[in-house]
């Protein structure tokens, strides 16, 4: 099952004017802006790049400082299910990882869905599967928290090393900001430009 649990169909007002649904991906709206529904599971980027897939090669991945997306736990049969994992190189990468008229939330956009879904106590519950979730790359190369860990990126990086992002953990109702390692991988949920 995917991490769906974006509650389909519910449109929260933030006073900014709805605009028509996009087709191309299914999304909903929250906070003013619409949201994939789904994990990201691109391997090339909007110019056509290609995105190198890092998942075999573990000592390599620790090294990285490019753009590069894994499977969930080396998987590929899992790519359906949950999309892939990306480190923030691809993320940040100006060729854009989104689909074209999509692009990545920065951390006050999460911070604003997080808020209208019912805040940090509250939201994690509404962002989840039932117990399922795509779990993350650790900056090492091993991989975690498949089933139980869901981790999604933002655009706006904190410093060097890291990044801004958001998870949410199958025992809890919250969800949790995180400042994430670069080389780290994990999902991706793009947001419509407005």
């Amino acid at each position: 099952m995917r991490i769906i649990a974006w509650i389909l169909g519910l449109v929260l007002g933030s006073g900014v004017a709805a605009t028509a649904q996009p087709t191309d991906y299914p999304a909903v709206q929250f906070a003013g802006l619409w949201w994939m529904q789904e994990n990201l599971s691109v391997t090339r980027y909007q110019n056509g790049d290609s995105i190198p897939d890092g998942t075999a090669d573990h000592p390599a991945w620790a090294q990285l400082s490019t753009g590069a997306w894994a499977y969930p736990d080396s998987q590929a049969a899992l790519r359906r299910s949950f999309g892939l994992l990306y480190n923030w190189y691809a993320v940040n990468d100006p060729r854009g990882l989104c689909p074209t008229g999509w692009r990545l939330p920065t951390h006050d956009e999460w911070t604003a869905l997080t808020n209208a879904l019912g805040g940090e106590t509250k939201a994690g519950a509404q962002l989840k599967g039932k117990g399922l979730a795509a779990g993350f790359r650790g900056s090492d190369g091993t991989y975690g928290g498949l089933g139980a860990y869901a981790y999604w990126w933002s655009s706006t990086g904190s410093g060097i090393n890291g990044a801004w992002g958001r998870f949410v953990d199958g025992t809890q109702s919250g969800i949790f900001m995180m400042d994430g390692y670069k080389r780290s991988a994990f999902s991706v949920r793009c947001v419509a430009k407005r």
